[in-house]
């Protein structure tokens, strides 16, 4: 199923937290953490989309690049328009701050999106939203609530076909979910590049 799934990785944030510094340029090893995503995705998916209001920052990636349809809407404006913008029914969605995306998790949530439309990890009763597969078929419902300004993603869930992957399961993939971090601090960078240093 990989080959006809795209990625989208939502770069759209405004990085308050960190003191407006972009975090998909953030550096790990010397790397930024977009690079680091870009190469672990490429070899998964059909396509990588960028939602971003600067795309020129994107230029030097073999990449599609799309901005959200209307700013200041959020991550479900940033999924929405990203799925537009996708010629696949299923796409894995990922915030430009998760430096440690594990390849087998990933294949794994594609082999669980078959008649789904949304899957994502649900850990301790906290959802993961943007890591996980969401089908074309969010478009419309996602479309109706944003036309609500009902923003918040997992308000969708109940309208979808939705399936929460527990702990449990994703921990057989990646023991201590690392996949699941993102940077949203300046310590956060810091925990990252210490777990880099680890793996």
């Amino acid at each position: 199923m990989q080959d006809s799934v795209n990625a989208i990785i939502l770069a759209g944030g405004k990085n308050t937290r960190m003191e407006g510094e972009d975090k998909a340029f953030l550096e790990i090893k010397g790397r930024p953490v977009i690079a680091i995503l870009v190469d672990r995705l490429k070899v998964l998916v059909n396509e990588i989309i960028i939602v971003t209001a600067d795309p020129q920052k994107y230029s030097n990636f073999e990449v599609r690049l799309t901005r959200d349809e209307e700013p200041d809407k959020g991550p479900l404006m940033g999924i929405y328009s990203g799925l537009k913008a996708s010629l696949s029914k299923y796409n894995f969605i990922v915030a430009c701050d998760m430096p440690f995306v594990n390849s087998s998790l990933i294949r794994y949530f594609m082999d669980c999106a078959d008649d789904y439309d949304v899957v994502i990890p649900k850990i301790d009763d906290k959802f993961h939203p943007l890591f996980g597969i969401y089908s074309r078929g969010c478009i419309p419902v996602m479309q109706e609530m944003l036309e609500k300004d009902i923003l918040k993603i997992s308000d969708i869930f109940p309208k979808l076909k939705t399936r929460f992957l527990l702990r449990q399961e994703l921990e057989k993939f990646d023991n201590g979910l690392i996949s699941l971090i993102n940077i949203n601090t300046a310590e956060d960078l810091v925990k990252a590049k210490e777990i880099q240093e680890e793996l």
